[in-house]
């Protein structure tokens, strides 16, 4: 016989090729029947073989229907239309609220009868062990792997209105009628808040028992006809003529039927029969087969709550836990001392097991832990340690303010912790370890999002790790990493490089590229440098390039950057990968070592979830700091952290595409092309694909970087990620301009607070004094210059820097009101660092070449007392370093000479 044709039979090897294995062929030009025993949860995990489909396909004319697969569900939208009983169906409007209450949908496939638009069935992935409402609204319903099927391409089916045939199609999520069905692995992931709202709204009419295979009843033929030999109940409320028939309500009735029939044990069978009559008899009767499918679901719920509540037997599975009968929590069997067996409490707090895994050779479970007054603990450890001492275990309860009632560790049947581990093993957790990062893992070898663990290799939805979900919803990372073609991500990057001065563009790109590699250089580099931005206000640091460079490395927030010490040191805890943003912040001083930590990924401490214990966390993302002039206080070990680049005004910069406009408006029409929630943040998945795919050129950094030392590693850093910028993008210039800026870069060497900060502070509001002076007002405050440039004594050499310890450790303080950097900027502090450069004194230098006296002019009173001390010379060419970076031209001048002293030393030495 030859084969058919028509939908099923020109489509059923497509699907199955592409992933879709539940192909069910479905009557000509019909929506029902499917072949029994492949849809529903009683068939859960069931597809239809190759054989059964080869046969199915020798039918003409037969329609296509798709089981999903577990990990996949579909939005089935209504809208637009009346149903049968006169009603406007408004699920689009259902939609619409809902996105704006739980968060947007992905652009996804569609599969619809109708034009493009808003019904048809949206397919997501989702987590396989995903449970589902039925139905949203009373327009949409959600279509998975153990509730209904779905009508798909080439299927035929007539308008109900107008009787026309109307073909299903598939769109892209651009709205295109594509020429394929898309493979499931394409369909993009439902958002997180989506999967937290389906999870919430599962079972809404309270907690479902777990329903087994044996609730269901067995399979019962829909009788067509009364057959003579059937029982009375059949012949008697299935045929047609017999009376009490009812209408079309027939989910309540059924729930009721359910109720009595099983209360007072009737068969099945009986329960069938009464509803098909029931049904048939109503004025919009359903089909037998959905009757069937809604009476037997209830059955079996029925059946398993029933067995749950009746049933008082412990469960050892369960680790001999069952829910309170008063109160919240967990009751437990225990033995009385007459060796009896008891109901005791055990616990005021449940735990849902959400993940397992192996860490140091100790198991790790991840739980859900919900206290008695609702809050829910997301992602909390529970590891064999805390589980292998009841103390430990009421200690941890303790710290949610849960309690632990149980006391029986000698009870035949175990401890609390091993009734726990018996609870959560029967609750079939993942084995999965969830971090509280997103961005790079060593362990998994690649990047996680809340999509899926990002490799060279495209995107893993099935990964042995995730994020914790209380980084979303404490958004502390608001980060988005969609996936589009790689030919439009890199047309896309290129341009948005285009939108401030290219130097800039490819230095700080390079740096964001680098943060992305960061797993790949650590071990390489001896830090990962802060990106300092030095920007006047309206230089676009927030706006223009900087928001849409962000948003390409997966950032939705809009704003600018944050501030406070808290959320600056939570926020570098949770993203290995993605920058965080410090912006317009005056006063670094507050984070001074949290941002010194941050380059080389050390450690905080924080409070934990549970308020009493202190959870340690690694500092892991990069930093970039915009501020108007960077001023770091000049400690060296920061000095040597940071990369220092000057953002210019992009005022004035014309379209590269029409000359003749300004580029704002390429930014505009851009921020329009890719708007809503997510923005470029769309294309950051394939971006983080694009970079790790060349993340060889980590390799090169010991080349790249050529010598030791922090100034080295941090140029090397940049120059590694120019190179992969320059992969990506496809365009060398990117190489050129890191390289040619990085050669202009000036290794600091041992310069330190004292040479970088504090010396050039004093010259710049005190003046290039060639000898001390003692001034009683502000900015002197009475102590003696602490700084002064003059030639070494009894000699001819040209100008140096001499400084006295004592007295600019004074006047620093008196400076900055009191708020110094007690590690860096003290005397004993100033004196280590001048050590550290070479600097002498009188016990260990040569008298006027390390060490000189100068005497000390008393400007505010007449007749000049004077007073030697003694000042140390700062090695030459640093102190021309010094003069340069001022500005200051020493030329031959007595010590008077007005030219060189400031207002207030001028009317000091008139005075005097």
């Amino acid at each position: 016989m030859a084969p058919g044709t028509g939908p099923f039979a020109e489509s059923w090897r497509l699907y199955r090729e592409l992933g879709w294995l539940g192909t069910l062929k479905l009557p000509k030009t019909e929506k029902h029947p499917v072949p029994t025993g492949f849809t529903g949860a009683k068939y859960s995990g069931a597809f239809p073989s190759e054989k059964f489909c080869e046969g199915w396909s020798y039918t003409h004319n037969a329609n296509i229907g798709l089981r999903l697969p577990k990990g996949v569900i579909g939005l089935d939208v209504d809208h637009g239309y009346a149903d049968k009983s006169g009603r406007l169906k408004r699920g689009g409007d259902d939609l619409a609220k809902l996105e704006v209450q739980v968060s947007p949908l992905p652009p996804t496939w569609l599969s619809t009868r109708r034009e493009y638009d808003v019904s048809g069935i949206r397919f997501y992935q989702v987590p396989e062990d995903l449970a589902c409402p039925e139905d949203l609204t009373d327009d949409i319903e959600i279509i998975h792997h153990d509730y209904r099927y779905a009508v798909a391409w080439p299927s035929v089916v007539p308008d109900q209105e107008t009787g026309e045939l109307l073909t299903y199609w598939w769109y892209t999520p651009e709205g295109e009628r594509s020429e394929r069905p898309p493979r499931p692995e394409e369909l993009p992931e439902l958002p997180a808040e989506w999967v937290e709202y389906l999870r919430e709204h599962a079972h809404q009419g309270g907690k479902k028992a777990v329903v087994r295979r044996e609730d269901y009843p067995e399979d019962v033929r829909i009788p067509d006809e009364v057959d003579p030999n059937a029982p009375w109940f059949i012949k008697a409320l299935a045929h047609p003529d017999a009376t009490g028939r009812g209408n079309n309500a027939s989910l309540s009735i059924v729930g009721g039927l359910v109720n009595a029939f099983i209360e007072s044990g009737l068969p099945y069978e009986a329960a069938l029969a009464f509803i098909l009559n029931y049904e048939r008899a109503s004025s919009f009767p359903q089909p037998d087969h959905v009757v069937a499918e809604q009476l037997e679901r209830i059955w079996a719920q029925e059946k398993a709550n029933r067995r749950e509540t009746l049933n008082a037997d412990f469960s050892e599975v369960t680790g001999w836990l069952m829910d309170r009968k008063e109160g919240f929590g967990y009751d437990t069997l225990t033995s009385n001392f007459k060796d009896r067996d008891e109901t005791t409490t055990f616990s005021d707090f449940k735990i849902q097991a959400t993940g397992v895994h192996t860490a140091g050779g100790k198991t790790v479970w991840t739980v859900d832990l919900t206290r008695s007054d609702g809050q829910v603990f997301r992602d909390v450890e529970l590891s064999s340690d805390i589980l292998n001492s009841t103390a430990a275990l009421r200690g941890w309860a303790t710290g949610h303010q849960c309690s632990l009632f149980f006391m029986g560790d000698r009870d035949k049947r175990g401890s609390a912790g091993i009734r726990l581990q018996l609870l959560m093993r029967s609750q079939k957790p993942v084995e999965c370890r969830v971090i509280r990062h997103l961005g790079w893992d060593d362990t998994a070898k690649g990047f996680v999002t809340y999509e899926g663990l990002i490799t060279a290799d495209g995107l893993r939805n099935n990964a042995s790790v995730r994020p914790a979900r209380d980084l979303a919803t404490t958004n502390l990372v608001n980060h988005h990493y969609g996936f589009r073609s790689p030919d439009e991500a890199r047309e896309v990057l290129r341009e948005v490089l285009t939108f401030h001065e290219e130097t800039f563009t490819s230095v700080f790109t390079s740096w964001l590229v680098a943060g992305t590699l960061k797993g790949h250089l650590r071990g390489k580099a001896s830090l990962f440098p802060i990106f300092i931005v030095e920007a006047t206000s309206e230089s676009g640091k927030t706006k223009g390039f900087s928001q849409l460079i962000s948003q390409l490395w997966g950032n939705r927030d809009k704003e600018g950057g944050i501030g406070t010490r808290a959320s600056i040191r939570n926020a570098l805890t949770a993203h290995r990968g993605a920058p965080v943003h410090i912006d317009d912040s005056d006063n670094l001083d507050d984070i001074r070592e949290i941002l010194r930590q941050a380059t080389v990924e050390g450690f905080v401490d924080k409070t934990g979830e549970d308020k009493r214990t202190t959870v340690r966390s690694k500092l892991l993302a990069p930093v970039w700091i915009s501020v108007e002039n960077a001023n770091l206080g000049g400690e060296k070990a920061l000095m040597d952290r940071i990369v220092t680049v000057t953002m210019p005004s992009p005022k004035g910069r014309m379209s590269l595409k029409d000359p003749s406009r300004p580029q704002w408006d390429d930014v505009l029409a851009m921020q329009e092309q890719y708007g809503g929630e997510s923005g470029l943040t769309v294309f950051a998945g394939t971006l983080t694909q694009m970079i790790l795919q060349h993340a060889h050129h980590a390799d090169d950094f010991s080349n790249l970087a050529g010598s030791a030392g922090r100034h080295a590693d941090k140029m090397a850093v940049l120059r590694v990620g120019a190179r992969v910028l320059a992969d990506v993008t496809g365009d060398d210039r990117h190489v050129k301009r890191v390289d040619a800026w990085c050669a202009e870069q000036v290794d600091t060497g041992e310069e330190n607070a004292l040479t970088m900060v504090v010396v050039p502070e004093a010259l710049r509001v005190l003046g290039a004094n060639p000898k001390p002076l003692r001034i009683d007002r502000p900015p002197h405050y009475g102590i003696p210059t602490p700084v002064i440039v003059a030639p070494a004594p009894t000699t001819t050499e040209p100008d140096a820097i001499w400084v006295h310890i004592g007295n600019l450790a004074a006047w620093w303080e008196k400076h900055k009101n009191g708020r110094i950097e007690t590690r860096t900027q003290t005397a004993s502090a100033f004196a280590g660092q001048a050590a550290s450069l070479g600097m002498k004194g009188s016990k260990t230098g040569n008298r006027n070449v390390d060490w000189a006296q100068f005497g000390v002019d008393n400007s505010e009173t007449r007749g000049a007392s004077r007073q030697n001390v003694t000042f140390q010379r700062v090695p030459d060419d640093i102190a021309q370093t010094i003069l340069a970076r001022l500005e200051i031209t020493i030329e031959e001048a007595g010590p008077t000479d007005l030219k060189r002293l400031n207002q207030a030393q001028q009317t000091g030495v008139e005075r005097s």
